[in-house]
């Protein structure tokens, strides 16, 4: 019960961490547009921070909820006008907020006469606040932030857990639903995981075809075995929704996972577009993981490294040894059986024995 109420908290730290920044980002506009104009400082700040503060909300609890599936369907220009919909809505909403808790009732004759063309200038603001937000979002406001101040600038080592996710038969899938309602299941199915991986601390590096890359810290990955628990998530995530995959799609994706941990280089790359990158043989291991999966049959495979640091043995089975490109050496690796999955796991050894005090 504890571990759902923490998930449940870190969706939504991220989601009010959106409408703080957003709240910040309309009142910096709205106090430095009053400063060019002379006009009252604390009113227009006030009511810019509150109509960011709505628009944050809007965004996280609506257009990024399945409710809000048909806005973000459509083509960014043929939403703007909700959008501006919407911003005038708030701005009237918010211009009376303000001026009843800043006690400026008496100045609302005045603003009702400029009304016509405070909402023209709110328009224009606000479609500079959101192409902002927009930017923060599309982009992260992590990587944004690392990227804004440096962090990476040189290459940092850092210990990570990697996790690979490709969806199983994606060609003969795509070949089935044909193009754009393959395009329209792996979105499903991409938005279906990120909940769990974030819900568990992890955070999503890329989006490759119909899969993903997420990373953790690696520390806090092992610890109370929360990777077994956001792989767990991942699954009950995709089942729960298995029926409306089957209205829409007729089928239900299943996928594999493949999991390796270890010191990975994390710096800048690209120049005329940057993003941050991570580097080494982790990253290279973690993806063989994945083939490895879909070699063996399984669900998914981790290396025996990284189970051997898991406390919770009870669905790890041993699964061999694995050639990994460019190492020498092959990798011991386990599969691991996630909750609820009924499959065999092949091919099948003894179960890992319980960890043991000394």
């Amino acid at each position: 019960m504890s571990r759902r109420l923490v998930a449940v908290t870190a969706t939504n730290r991220r989601k009010f961490f959106f409408v703080l920044v957003s709240a910040i980002i309309f009142a910096s506009l709205g106090a430095a547009t009053s400063l060019v104009a002379g006009r009252p400082i604390q009113i227009r700040t006030a009511t810019a921070a509150l109509i960011g503060t709505g628009l944050g909300l809007f965004e996280e609890f609506y257009v990024q909820s399945s409710r809000g599936n048909w806005l973000r369907n459509m083509h960014p220009l043929r939403a703007l006008p909700i959008y501006v919909l919407a911003m005038v809505v708030l701005y009237i909403i918010s211009l009376h907020l303000a001026h009843l808790l800043l006690w400026r009732l008496d100045d609302l004759p005045n603003v009702y006469r400029r009304l016509p063309s405070g909402v023209a200038f709110l328009i224009v603001f606000s479609l500079i606040g959101l192409f902002m937000l927009r930017v923060a979002h599309f982009v992260g406001f992590e990587t944004l932030f690392h990227l804004t101040v440096g962090t990476y600038h040189r290459p940092v080592p850092e210990q990570k857990l990697l996790l690979f996710v490709d969806i199983n038969g994606s060609t003969s899938l795509g070949e089935k639903l044909g193009a754009l309602k393959m395009r329209a299941l792996v979105r499903k199915f991409l938005s279906d995981l990120s909940r769990p991986i974030i819900d568990h601390g992890g955070d999503i590096y890329l989006h490759k075809g119909d899969g993903l890359i997420a990373t953790w810290g690696l520390s806090e990955a092992t610890r109370e075995n929360v990777i077994l628990s956001a792989v767990d998530a991942m699954f009950a995530a995709v089942a729960r929704e298995s029926g409306e995959y089957r209205r829409v799609f007729e089928v239900v994706p299943t996928f594999r996972v493949g999991m390796h941990g270890g010191e990975v280089i994390v710096s800048e790359q690209g120049d005329a577009k940057r993003s941050i990158g991570i580097y080494g043989d982790t990253i290279n291991i973690a993806a063989r993981m994945e083939e490895a999966a879909r070699s063996h049959g399984v669900a998914c495979v981790l290396s025996k490294s990284l189970a051997d640091t898991l406390t919770d043995r009870g669905r790890l089975f041993d699964l061999g040894e694995e050639a990994v490109k460019g190492l020498s050496a092959p990798i011991p690796i386990c599969s691991y059986q996630p909750r609820g999955q009924t499959e065999p796991v092949a091919p099948r050894k003894s179960p890992r024995p319980e960890a043991r005090g000394p």
